[in-house]
């Protein structure tokens, strides 16, 4: 039996959509309820948190998942990506007030100590570190975009779609720093021991991709 590890949340219909156009069977998992592990046919769908969906496949409870880039690389483990499946596009980026934007057009030291609210902490402090700057974090699992209007942090670090919740509260991008889409990925040991048992899946998964 070949074990997916996939997001519950937003993501959750892309990620149906694709293995449905791929062949694999998904009529109970359409229909999940509040059921967390799925089997179908010779397939099992174990659905979690976004956020840990990455250790379901790292420490080998599923062979394969489909997970954000901004997950993936705010878990920090090492996996094996297979393919960029393009659903879910947008970016992680700094956003703040217009006086942010003009600070961060200025000398790096203008940036030190600067007070940074986001889910990402990891992530966040990882690329300032390479600015060379040293921030003070402020972990907040949602509503972000309301951390500078209170006066909590001077910006955030957060993934951005539209933008249209930025401007509604009065903030705007202004550096993008990495591009966010859903992955499929798959554990080392997997990749390893039990390549030529996901071979034909993945291969199915890049080709209903390629066609959408």
């Amino acid at each position: 039996m070949l074990t997916f590890a996939l997001p519950t949340g937003r993501s959750l219909d892309s990620c149906v959509d694709i293995l449905e156009r791929a062949g694999l069977p998904t009529a109970k998992l359409k229909d999940a309820g509040r059921n967390l592990v799925i089997e179908e046919t010779s397939f099992r769908y174990l659905l979690s948190k976004p956020s840990d969906v990455p250790a379901m496949v790292y420490y080998g409870a599923a062979d394969l998942a489909l997970a954000g880039s901004d997950v993936i690389e705010e878990a920090g483990i090492a996996l094996t990506e297979l393919l960029d499946t393009g659903r879910g596009r947008c970016v992680m980026a700094v956003a703040g007030p217009e006086e942010m934007a003009e600070k961060f057009g200025g000398h790096v030291s203008g940036l030190m100590g600067l007070k940074v609210a986001t889910k990402y902490t990891r992530l966040a402090e990882k690329t300032f570190a390479e600015w060379g700057v040293q921030i003070k974090l402020l972990k907040l699992n949602g509503s972000v975009e309301l951390a500078p209007a209170l006066g909590l942090a001077d910006c955030i670090f957060d993934v951005v779609q539209t933008g249209g919740t930025l401007k509604a509260n009065g903030l705007r991008v202004i550096k993008e720093t990495m591009p966010v889409s859903l992955r499929l990925v798959a554990g080392i040991s997997s990749v390893q021991l039990r390549w030529g048992s996901l071979f034909g899946v993945v291969e199915a998964i890049d080709s209903a991709v390629r066609a959408a």
